[in-house]
Order: structure tokens, then C-alpha cells, then sequence
């Protein structure tokens, strides 16, 4: 991955961060979630959004944000609420974004003292960007997160690069 944080800082989330993280999320229903999803993303950032829950930034304004948390029950290690505000930078920028994101999140996910698999359920929609960071389909289903929005279940092997 090419290292861009310079132009897309990555930073912890704050509490100061929230209503900026919801109008993110808003810009992306009903495409990529549905707007009944909104009480589970505040009760996230109310009960979880601790130090692994970060935002990203353009020119001193957050425009994406995600965490991760360890499920040592399941021997995972699982990424949430990854999402940017749509049209707010254009593709090559998101792409940018994005990589820094990544680079950042996996650096934190290397920290942790488990070495587990990194889970993300998505969409069909963001298939093709988490295959860029090593993540692999292992289930699909059908509109598994509403009409036209199928539930993927995708993994990263601790050991990808």
C-alpha cells in the first residue's frame, strides 16, 4: 500500500466526532446501509467507540471513519463501521483515503497481543476495495442486509501483508 497519511490523517475518534460520523453515514443510505441501521451505529459510538474506533480526514474535516474490536471467543478480530462520505472527494482521493485508513487500522490490529483472522461483513457493493487489503469472500448472501444489499462475509488471514 502506498503511504499517503500525510494528505488523509488518521486520528483517534472523539466524542466531538459523532454528529459528523452520522451525517457520513446518512450520505450513505439507502445505498451502502439502511437508515434503520442509525440506532445500532449511535449505540456503537455511545458503548464502543474507545481507542480503536478512528476517523480519517481532508483538509481538517472527517471523512471517513472505522474501528476494530477482538472477539476472543471467536478467535477473530473484527472490523465495523467502516465508511466515507460519499462524493465528498472524488474516486483517486477515496482511493488515498482509503489506503491511508487501512494502513492505520491494520497497524493498531498488528498491536493487539492475539493473532486471530480479521472478519468484515459488507456488502457486494464494497467487495472490490476490501479485496485490495487482502480481505476474501467466504460467504455471500443474498439481500442479507436489505432488498439489493447482500451480506458478504469477507476474511484477511493475520499473516497477509
Amino acid at each position: 500500500m502506498k503511504r499517503s497519511s500525510q494528505i488523509f490523517p488518521v486520528r483517534k475518534y472523539s466524542d466531538n466526532d459523532r454528529e459528523r460520523v452520522l451525517e457520513i453515514f446518512r450520505s450513505n443510505c439507502p445505498k451502502y446501509f439502511r437508515s434503520t441501521d442509525e440506532d445500532d451505529l449511535k449505540d456503537y459510538l455511545l458503548r464502543f467507540a474507545n481507542k480503536n474506533f478512528l476517523v480519517v480526514e481532508s483538509a481538517e474535516r472527517v471523512v471517513g471513519c472505522g474501528g476494530h474490536y477482538v472477539r476472543d471467543d471467536k478467535k477473530l478480530i473484527g472490523i465495523a463501521w467502516v465508511m466515507f462520505e460519499r462524493n465528498s472527494i472524488g474516486v483517486r482521493a477515496f482511493l488515498k483515503a482509503a489506503d491511508s485508513f487501512f494502513e492505520a487500522i491494520l497497524s493498531r490490529i498488528r498491536l493487539e497481543p492475539v493473532r486471530y483472522s480479521i472478519l468484515i461483513n459488507t456488502t457486494q457493493l464494497m467487495e472490490k476495495l476490501f479485496t485490495r487489503y487482502g480481505f476474501r469472500t467466504q460467504e455471500r448472501i443474498k439481500d442479507g442486509f436489505g432488498q439489493n444489499l447482500d451480506h458478504l462475509v469477507m476474511i484477511r488471514s493475520d499473516s497477509e501483508p
